[in-house]
């Protein structure tokens, strides 16, 4: 509600104000710089505003000692450059946050891990690192891994921009 997001002299957003129903799918479109990336780190509570509200499942991102951990454990971010942990197998990476953030066991972790690779047509790759992967299965690992902890929400950054054309359609079914 009412937000508002600069950096120094240059405005990003002003008065920027949009509500988000369950199952519903927004698409963010704008030029470099518009703020796109910024809205949804604001979301997510990556980046502070400067004046507004913002309110996800009824907490209050922008509230003054608001537990943005917990927060940020509901709501999936895939990132434009996937940033899946190098020293990590595929499944290590589905698998780390479900167990310390989630307090999932192993063997939970594991099968829905399992679950969710067959799901992005990635299950035999579970033991390859991110090295031995293309960019579109390195973000079908990253949807994979955000999945894994059931958000209530998905924030995608431009997850399409470093890949392939082939590659593109792909991604866009797997994020549907």
């Amino acid at each position: 509600e009412d937000i508002s997001k600069w950096y120094g002299d240059f405005r990003v957003q002003t008065k920027c104000t949009t509500g988000v129903k369950k199952g519903e799918v927004v698409v963010v479109c704008g030029p470099n710089g518009s703020g796109k990336s910024t809205l949804i780190k604001c979301v997510n509570g990556l980046e502070p505003v400067q004046e507004g509200k913002i309110t996800v499942d009824g907490n209050e991102v922008t509230a003054k000692g608001a537990n943005l951990t917990a927060l940020r454990s509901r709501i999936g971010m895939v990132f434009q450059h996937f940033e899946l942990y190098p020293h990590m197998s595929v499944l290590e990476n589905l698998c780390l946050a479900q167990e310390k953030v989630l307090g999932r066991s192993r063997s939970e972790a594991v099968a829905r891990a399992e679950k969710l690779l067959e799901r992005v047509g990635m299950a035999d790759h579970s033991i390859k690192y991110p090295s031995q992967l293309s960019g579109g299965q390195q973000q079908r690992i990253a949807i994979a891994r955000s999945l894994a902890m059931d958000p209530i929400a998905m924030l995608f950054d431009e997850p399409t921009s470093a890949l392939d054309p082939e590659m593109i359609k792909e991604v866009l079914d797997v994020m549907v």
